[in-house]
């Protein structure tokens, strides 16, 4: 198999309920190809689950951590909260498909739940995840690029009921966060993707919190950028664009609690 190597930008995310069938995540979201997203494509994604109920979407930090937003699991318990990997359907299991209880939860000590800042959470497993070309980590660097991907289980947009396949959609360009205030914006700790002329209104949405947003250099190759920590007026390019976590920023605070990532992805 060839190398997978991800980096990441981690983006928190706001809270989430339980799922139900009219909500959705990934606005005007899509399929690459008309056959579901491979469980293959993107093995570092990760279902968080409440009480059995999707929320959030993370990906895999390494063997025993899962990366998500603070807001996802903040006053949750571990005996609440629940992580799928190698998962594509929400409502059927999935060949090489693992799900794990958890040992700890353990939100950034300064998380602010008022504010979403330091929106970033470390979930260990209860065991360590087998890896397999359905399941791997990923690694995490700097925002580059014009082009991302985010992957979730959304439908196409709001007026649908969700997918229960893995789905991804491509948004466009970063640019700055002109438009919100200090007290909702830190640029140190977070950035925003979107709202351009090109991107059509693409946007996570609900229960698309904690997710990846991650950008491809070859055909096993991505590097993660962040996670989805605010939506406004998901869906709507003429509202306001996402906020995500920046990844790069709790290098050091992500080391300290996960430990050290692999030295290398599966091959």
């Amino acid at each position: 198999m060839n190398r997978i190597t991800f980096f990441i930008f981690l983006v928190a995310a706001a809270p989430a309920e339980s799922l139900s069938d009219g909500e959705v995540r990934i606005s005007n979201g899509f399929n690459s190809n008309p056959t579901p997203v491979p469980a293959e494509k993107y093995p570092f994604v990760v279902s968080v689950a409440l009480n059995d109920n999707h929320i959030c979407g993370g990906f895999i930090y390494n063997s025993r951590f899962i990366v998500t937003a603070a807001s996802c699991v903040y006053g949750k318990t571990t005996s609440q909260i629940q992580v799928t990997v190698g998962q594509l359907s929400l409502i059927l299991p999935d060949p090489g498909e693992q799900r794990l209880q958890l040992r700890a939860i353990i939100p950034h000590e300064a998380y602010n739940h008022t504010t979403r800042f330091n929106d970033i959470a470390m979930l260990e497993t209860s065991q360590a995840l087998e890896f397999s070309p359905n399941v791997n980590y990923t690694l995490y660097n700097v925002v580059s690029g014009s082009l991302a991907i985010i992957t979730g289980w959304g439908a196409f947009d709001e007026s649908k009921a969700i997918s229960t396949k893995l789905r991804e959609a491509r948004v466009y360009s970063p640019i700055n966060c002109e438009l919100f205030p200090a007290d909702v914006f830190d640029q140190n700790t977070m950035f925003c993707w979107g709202q351009t002329e090109y991107d059509d209104g693409i946007r996570p949405c609900q229960y698309d919190e904690g997710s990846p947003l991650f950008y491809q250099t070859s055909q096993t190759s991505y590097y993660a950028m962040g996670i989805v920590s605010k939506n406004l007026g998901c869906g709507d390019s003429d509202i306001y664009e996402t906020i995500y976590t920046r990844l790069s920023a709790y290098y050091g605070w992500m080391t300290r609690t996960g430990g050290l990532q692999p030295s290398f992805a599966m091959e």
